[in-house]
């Protein structure tokens, strides 16, 4: 059950991200995993439902390292974000390049995402938001999705430690 939901959810951005959100129909769906549309129906009840899920586990991922944000040092919690932007790299993509997942998620994602962007640059700036944490975030997150698109690959040990030392600097500067 767990492997077919997951399966519906790997092919699923894969369309989405070759035709766009509008563009991919449950029957593509189902034609690419050669299984029925009861089938997926078991699993989601609406091609909005596999988006929403499809944004629900960065958002998790996000939320965790909010309540845990505290606790950690600065460079911990730069390198939690650099790895997080990395691991949700293809969602942040449909996000930020569809016109109708925007349209469709403005209700519920985007203000969730939001809102947790304001937390962990708050917490950068040790409860504060200044324009130093907001250059820190940015340079972190926007650096890490920056760097993904240029190489179409994950930091490297060495490109991380950079990106890490930018946000860091930062803040100090």
């Amino acid at each position: 059950m767990a492997d077919t939901r997951r399966r519906i959810l790997e092919v699923a951005l894969d369309l989405f991200g070759e035709r766009g959100y509008a563009g991919t129909s449950i029957a593509d769906i189902t034609a690419r995993l050669g299984i029925s549309k009861a089938a997926l129906y078991y699993h989601f009840g609406a091609k909005d439902e596999i988006l929403e899920a499809l944004v629900a586990a960065p958002l998790t991922r996000y939320r965790e390292l909010t309540r845990t944000a505290a606790e950690r040092s600065t460079p911990d919690l730069l390198a939690e974000i650099l790895d997080t932007t990395t691991e949700m790299y293809a969602v942040s993509r449909l996000l930020g390049d569809d016109p109708s997942v925007r349209r469709a998620m403005r209700a519920t994602a985007r203000p969730q995402s939001q809102a947790l962007n304001e937390e962990l640059t708050a917490a950068l700036g040790g409860g504060q938001i200044t324009p130093r944490a907001r250059a820190a975030y940015a340079a972190i997150k926007n650096g890490t999705l920056a760097h993904i698109e240029a190489t179409g690959g994950p930091p490297s040990p060495a490109a991380r430690a950079e990106l890490i030392a930018a946000a860091q600097a930062a803040l100090s500067a």
